[in-house]
């Protein structure tokens, strides 16, 4: 399963768990995540993907 951790100031702040692990709607959804992420924190974030088994 993938997952994307969101970081704000070098500290995780939220994990992201996508719905469907199709690539066009995990992209879609991280995105918009994003954004929103982005106006709640004031600041740009980063998104980093990693794989949990």
């Amino acid at each position: 399963m993938i997952v994307f951790d969101v970081i704000v100031h070098g500290e995780v702040k939220e994990t992201i768990r996508p719905i469907s692990q199709r690539l066009h709607e995990m992209l879609v959804q991280v995105t918009e995540e994003a954004r929103r992420l982005s106006r709640a924190y004031g600041t740009p974030v980063q998104v980093h993907r990693r794989i949990i088994y």
